[in-house]
């Protein structure tokens, strides 16, 4: 483990396994630590590969699951059953404690259009009235972190630290050929006492590393570190 100057910290592992090992033990150590001042917590979880693994492990250990309650930080619009939903698979994972969880917040609802969806992810996540204790945050290779693409329409705004919205719609125009999404903002992904970023490969480090050094600065993983006040694990391995 290195630390760097900007105050975040390198988990380098040797290989997917003990990457997942080490984040998982990490997110347990953090719930106990956070639960020995406060009686529940919300967590924030990243879609993808590469963290599914650790959340898995995470799951079967041993933790007052009934005061921890769950998040995703982004989603496809589609329907859970679709298998490029981020909840279709990040609920298998948890699927042997799922029940025992004092809450579960997915953010696709049966909307007739993803401006409501969002509305209502809104909604559910209000009643809370509790910002993420922690975040799982992945990353892509074009710097995009949650949902936020810097191609999409709703960028500018998703990436306003001001902005007073947790969840937005992401859309994006027809030429783009993706799928519209839904996303917590910038400013609620800031709001997180404890945040884990998890990666894997080369370039995705490089770009990491150039977020971090202020040589990328619009890429949007280079704004979180640049607005997030607080020390940051960096969870890598090279495949």
């Amino acid at each position: 483990m290195k630390r760097n100057e900007n105050r975040i910290v390198w988990h380098q592992l040797s290989n997917p396994a003990e990457l997942a090992n080490t984040l998982a033990n990490a997110l347990h150590t953090q719930c106990l630590l956070l639960l020995s001042e406060q009686s529940k917590l919300l967590i924030g979880l990243a879609g993808g590969s590469t963290p599914m693994a650790a959340y898995a492990q995470w799951a079967e250990t041993q933790l007052p699951w009934s005061n921890i309650e769950l998040t995703l930080i982004d989603e496809r619009f589609v329907p859970l059953s679709d298998s490029q939903s981020n909840e279709h698979h990040i609920a298998k994972a948890f699927s042997a404690i799922k029940e025992q969880l004092a809450g579960w917040h997915g953010l696709y609802h049966d909307a007739e259009n993803i401006e409501q969806c969002a509305t209502l992810a809104n909604q559910e996540l209000q009643v809370l009235n509790h910002a993420m204790d922690i975040v799982v945050i992945g990353m892509g290779a074009d710097g995009h972190i949650a949902s936020l693409f810097i191609e999409s329409a709703d960028y500018v705004s998703a990436m306003d630290i001001n902005n007073t919205q947790a969840v937005l719609p992401i859309r994006f125009e027809p030429q783009e050929q993706k799928i519209d999404r839904l996303s917590f903002t910038l400013a609620e992904l800031l709001k997180a006492k404890k945040m884990l970023i998890c990666i894997s490969g080369a370039e995705k480090r490089s770009v990491l590393e150039s977020s971090i050094n202020g040589t990328t600065p619009k890429y949007a993983v280079a704004q979180l570190l640049k607005y997030y006040p607080n020390p940051v694990e960096i969870f890598w391995s090279p495949a």
